[in-house]
């Protein structure tokens, strides 16, 4: 089991972050992205380019938030 924003979801061996997030893609209207999100992962942030190719592992939590630009 993993947490994607809280919400528990199936883990397998060998199944990458890139694949979890299709997955949620696939079943939800809210899209996530790596590419303009903040990707953390067990706390702590890791760039899209990692996130993308990241193995996840059982019990790992992982929040991808969008980022925020003020002035």
């Amino acid at each position: 089991m993993v947490r994607l924003n809280g919400v528990e979801y199936a883990w397998r061996p060998g199944m990458s972050l890139k694949e979890l997030v299709a997955d949620y893609n696939a079943g939800n209207n809210k899209q996530l992205a790596f590419d303009g999100f903040v990707v953390l992962v067990n706390e702590a942030a890791i760039t899209a380019l990692q996130a993308q190719e990241k193995i996840l592992s059982d019990n790992d939590k992982i929040f991808i938030i969008p980022m925020v630009a003020g002035g």
